[in-house]
């Protein structure tokens, strides 16, 4: 068994970071509260907020990544894999190597390294992923193929437009990660909204 794993909004969560940082840039009153969807759409509603939004990705992905978390249950997921020696472990991102508009020019996919390793994947232990598992791609097709090449049995992704790409391999079970979003049963893969669903689902524990 190949499982795949997104990174952004998949393994680690920016609702509160984004909020921290738009407050911070007195974007948003301080008393508001909303994940990281609810921060894009009150940026987008401003002047120029296209461009606003932008750089506010640039800083999260990179200079403040690390006061980002990981989702609940993320770490129990890979302690469950790990512990099947039949299972192998890979992160596939689509992620540019610099943010927008980011003065200070930090590599996103060093950040996300750095944020991995501080949360202890590429330590000896229950929780460990080879560093070499990890893969960062510039554009959507180069993940997919990606995705191909390790041979991947199963794919976990936050994005349905990646798991229904006319290019996604047909031979690759789907999987949908949508945090607290109403599920759909009527979508030709599965969804869930936590990491101990995905867990049960996958390995039955």
């Amino acid at each position: 068994m190949r499982i795949g794993i997104d990174f952004d909004n998949t393994i680690i969560c920016y609702d509160q970071l984004f909020c921290d940082l738009a407050k911070s840039w007195q974007l948003l009153d301080s008393h508001w509260q909303g994940n990281k969807q609810a921060v894009k759409e009150m940026m987008h509603a401003l002047p120029e907020g296209d461009l606003i939004w932008q750089r506010l990705q640039g800083k999260a992905y990179g200079e403040f990544i690390q006061q980002a978390t990981l989702f609940v249950g993320f770490k129990e997921f890979i302690a469950a894999a790990r512990a099947l020696s039949y299972v192998e472990i890979f992160i596939v991102s689509h992620k540019t190597e610099l943010g927008h508009f980011d003065e200070k020019n930090i590599s996103l996919r060093d950040a996300a390294r750095d944020f991995l390793q501080c949360q202890g994947f590429f330590d000896e232990g229950p929780y460990y992923i080879n560093q070499s598992n990890v893969f960062f791609e510039t554009t959507r097709e180069e993940k997919i193929e990606r995705i191909r090449s390790l041979q991947c049995t199963h794919f976990i992704d936050d994005l349905t437009e990646v798991l229904d790409h006319p290019l996604f391999p047909q031979s690759v079970q789907r999987i949908l990660f949508q945090s607290g979003a109403h599920l759909h049963a009527s979508r030709a893969y599965a969804t869930f909204s936590t990491w101990g669903d995905i867990q049960h689902a996958i390995f039955r524990t």
